[in-house]
């Protein structure tokens, strides 16, 4: 009991590790990228035979594609021993039996991740859940059972299934499923899948004129390879001095009676531009010493208002995810700054996403600008 107990913690120490993980990663960036698997598992048929005695173990291998967030594709190959059944009554027979067959199917499956098509700005990507639908074939072989126990009936032809099915034993195979996939990491993920294949009737080497139907549960593992290194992060921009100008010396007194104090020069408010730069993938304002420097200006002039205005580089994403980056950065920056005292009323919060690019360097564009006015 000590010990399953200490099998269930690590487990769960694993997982949560792993979804910290990819939540402080805040919404990793999406490089197409290729993946391999394997799986195993459990199958059986629906037809006219009670399908909890036809259940049989499966082995699954797959090689397939990410090209956007939302769409890829795979080659799935799913086999091993398969069952049928043979009704009371059927072929003579007076009782109902089963009989092991081998079998493989292959399929061309299409994935959508379902995750990414709903709640394309998620902040953590641990979890995804994907639909599959596909088309293949499949091969059967090795019916020494099926003959030995029908062959000697008188309503067995010798050559009945070499009649019915070929010599090849090759029929169409279709498949719909869903799967529900976790990653340990940014290349390693455990997946769920299940999926119900329609197979043609003579796959078994029974034909009742009525297509059969077959559920198959697996659990595997999955690779994912082949995708870009993360960017270096942008160097931070030295900041600029502020050059005061120098106070007029006091004019000397000439004379010893009284003259007026010379005017005082005009003292100019203080400009304020700060601008926050971030990573790919980042929106939360670093450093605190720019936001401190904000807060500062603003409680120096309290008549004064500043704008809040959020932009994303060209080079990375597509404007539609951009769009959301550039939101947030600037609502985070606002947030920080109502932490620090500063009412909402006095600051315009505006996003660009990657319509405006206020710098020539690329990676510069990931940043928050804030001007006061």
């Amino acid at each position: 009991m000590k010990r399953t107990f200490n099998i269930l913690a690590a487990v769960a120490l694993l997982f949560g590790v792993s979804t910290a993980t990819f939540a402080a990663d805040d919404k990793e960036e999406f490089y197409p990228n290729w993946f391999v698997g394997i799986q195993g598992g459990v199958q059986t048929t629906f037809t006219n035979y009670n399908s909890l005695n036809l259940l049989t173990p499966q082995v699954g291998v797959q090689v397939g594609r990410w090209f956007a967030p939302e769409f890829g594709a795979r080659i799935h190959a799913m086999g091993w021993q398969q069952k049928g059944g043979v009704a009371a009554g059927q072929y003579g027979l007076a009782d109902k039996q089963t009989y092991k067959f081998n079998a493989l199917t292959a399929d061309m499956d299409f994935l959508l991740n379902m995750s990414n098509i709903l709640y394309p700005q998620r902040p953590c990507q641990a979890w995804n859940w994907l639909l599959i639908a596909g088309f293949g074939a499949n091969y059967s072989w090795d019916y020494d059972e099926f003959k030995t126990l029908v062959g000697s009936t008188a309503d067995y032809h010798p050559y009945y299934h070499e009649q019915v099915c070929g010599t090849k034993h090759g029929t169409f195979n279709g498949r719909l499923g869903t799967a529900v996939e976790y990653n340990f990491s940014r290349n390693l993920a455990l997946n769920v899948e299940v999926d119900a294949n329609y197979k043609n009737d003579l796959y078994n080497l029974k034909n009742n004129e009525c297509v059969d139907w077959q559920l198959a549960a697996l659990v595997g593992l999955t690779y994912k390879f082949g995708m870009k290194k993360k960017a270096a992060p942008a160097p931070e921009p030295e900041p600029v001095p502020v050059v005061e100008e120098p106070k007029p010396e006091p004019k000397p007194v000439v004379k010893p009676e009284p003259k007026p104090e010379p005017p005082k020069p005009v003292v100019k408010d203080e400009p304020l531009k700060e601008t926050f730069f971030y990573n790919i993938r980042l929106s939360d304002p670093d450093p605190e010493a720019k936001l401190n420097k904000i807060v500062s200006w603003c409680n120096k002039y309290p008549q004064k208002k500043i704008s809040v205005k959020g932009y994303a580089d060209k080079g990375t994403g597509n404007p539609r995810i951009n769009v959301g980056y550039a939101k947030a950065r600037a609502e985070k920056v606002a947030k920080a700054l109502q932490d620090k005292g500063i009412a909402a009323d006095r600051m315009t919060v505006e996003s660009f996403g990657d319509t405006v690019q206020p710098f020539s360097e690329n990676d510069q564009n990931r940043c928050v600008i804030v001007v006061g006015e």
